[in-house]
């Protein structure tokens, strides 16, 4: 069953990994145009003070909490989350069931050749996936921009089932919730950030014992330094789920 956590107005879904992978397969089967994001604690800074950003992560059918601060922010709001799921981890695993399916995906973000080199990557360890577009990053989005527009109509020729789309937060949510209306095709819209980096290997991800002793946020950190200015916004976060947690009492 998929149950939530309210942190701030947001609600996290609370589900363990094979309920996710359960609702998952519904999306897979059907064209509705589920949107998956991936909310770490910036992100949940974000949607506190904006609520356009909050009312976008509302829309979508799963909220995964990507980030160790996320299981914090919710035992702080006097709530638990079972366990971090990650946002690539488990877009892997929807690549996996759409070959199985013979679904179709498309990959959107990163510099030019990065998204491409991702799905040639992929295909060496998911040999039946079929990525119909890659396309890079640095585009005008605005939704009505001739870059966005020609976008779109490629997607609608290539008819993805599945479509990641790694711009960084916000702009990838506000993207999906711009444009998802006008990709029919489309069963899983997901937000991914740098995944492609990862993918294509551009970027190194943390080891396994670093990503299970859920410190996979300070290695990130030290390959990217300007990450810790995001941490930033943390404290007056988490502040504010303090103060709204003794309000309840």
């Amino acid at each position: 069953m998929i149950d939530s956590v309210n942190i701030l107005g947001t609600k996290i879904t609370r589900a363990s990994e094979a309920a996710i992978e359960g609702e998952i397969l519904k999306m897979l089967g059907r064209r509705g145009g589920a949107k998956i994001f991936t909310p770490n604690p910036q992100m949940l800074a974000i949607a506190e003070r904006d609520e356009n950003f909050k009312r976008i992560l509302g829309s979508a059918s799963l909220l995964l909490p990507d980030g160790v601060g996320v299981l914090l922010a919710a035992r702080l709001s006097g709530e638990r989350l079972p366990q971090r799921i990650t946002g690539i981890d488990t877009a892997y695993r929807i690549l996996e069931l759409s070959a199985q399916r013979a679904l179709k995906v498309a990959f959107i973000g990163g510099k030019k050749g990065v998204a491409a080199q991702a799905a040639e990557r992929l295909k060496k360890d998911i040999p039946m996936l079929d990525t119909v577009l890659t396309h890079h990053g640095y585009f005008n989005k605005s939704r009505t921009s001739s870059d966005n527009q020609a976008l779109l109509e490629k997607l609608r020729k290539s008819a993805p089932d599945i479509l990641f789309v790694c711009f960084g937060t916000p702009a990838q949510e506000n993207w999906i919730h711009e444009n998802s209306s006008s990709l029919p095709s489309v069963r899983i819209f997901m937000g991914l950030g740098g995944a492609l980096d990862v993918w294509s290997g551009k970027i190194r991800r943390a080891p396994r014992a670093v990503q299970l002793a859920n410190a996979e946020w300070l290695w990130r950190c030290i390959g990217e330094p300007r990450r810790f200015i995001r941490l930033a916004s943390l404290p007056s976060l988490y502040s504010k789920i303090i103060w709204a947690s003794i309000k309840k009492i």
